[in-house]
């Protein structure tokens, strides 16, 4: 199609990422701070609207939030960048990339394969859009195969998120297990 469709779809591909690069600092920041009032964190990140600590203990983020000027979460989304910038340092970009990948499209897939599997159990369950069945069932196989080659491609990477991912299920399992015992 020519050097000009290149530098076009060049400029598009590259404003999908600046994008997806917004849209996740916001949902990295706020998963932070859900992640640190559900005392998965500390407390430290569950702070809005201002670098630091609460100054009342007995505040939630809600009433932070209140009364300062921005709900901005600056902790959370502080430590993200410093992260990033560890990660994006003293790593292989490529490989963190591939990692974030997987990591992504197998919750993308997971997420559209159980709202399929509920469209048929809970057929009466209230559900404010409801495509098409084939449009979610295509971008299930699609997402399935970007992970399987993913990890057929990148199985240090593949195998380094299922470690993660177990030893955050046993984090789970464990906290949950502790909380029912306090609750006893």
């Amino acid at each position: 199609m020519g050097p000009a469709f290149g530098i076009v779809a060049a400029v598009l591909v590259c404003l999908v990422v600046a994008g997806a690069l917004l849209g996740n600092s916001f949902v990295v920041g706020r998963m932070t701070v859900a992640a640190a009032n559900m005392h998965w964190l500390p407390r430290l990140f569950g702070v809005v609207g201002k670098i630091g600590t609460r100054s009342d203990s007995n505040t939630n983020a809600s009433e932070s939030a209140k009364s300062s000027k921005s709900d901005a979460p600056i902790n959370s989304l502080i430590l993200s960048t410093v992260l990033s910038t560890l990660y994006i340092l003293f790593g292989n970009f490529r490989a963190l990339l591939t990692f974030n990948g997987l990591g992504e499209y197998t919750f993308f897939f997971l997420t559209v394969l159980g709202a399929i599997v509920l469209r048929y159990r809970e057929p009466d369950l209230r559900r404010p859009y409801k495509p098409f069945v084939l449009i979610p069932a295509v971008f299930v196989v699609v997402s399935g195969f970007v992970v399987v080659r993913g990890a057929v491609f990148a199985p240090v990477q593949a195998i380094v998120l299922i470690v993660v991912w177990a030893v955050g299920i046993g984090y789970y399992w464990a906290r949950r297990r502790w909380a029912d015992r306090v609750e006893e």
